[in-house]
């Protein structure tokens, strides 16, 4: 991920500059944040812009999201 930017009322925007890989990624698919440190978050996807990568998350004004977190999507081992 290389920018964050709290969208009000909305969510946490996710931008990948133009170099997300969308493949899987839905409206409520669960992600799994790796932030720098190696720590985890977790949240859900509630908006997506198609066209460059960015995604708006869950629980943004709960999140501190820094820059350089992986994204990963949070797929369940059943």
């Amino acid at each position: 991920m290389k920018d964050t930017f709290v969208v009000e009322g909305k969510g946490l925007l996710l931008s990948g500059g133009n170099k997300a890989n969308l493949k899987g990624v839905d409206f409520r698919t669960e992600l799994k944040l790796v932030l720098p440190d190696g720590s985890t978050l977790f949240t859900s996807v509630i908006g997506i812009n198609w066209q460059n990568g960015d995604l708006i998350v869950s629980n943004g004004d709960n999140l501190n999201v820094p820059n350089k977190t992986e994204v990963w999507l949070n797929e369940s081992k059943d």
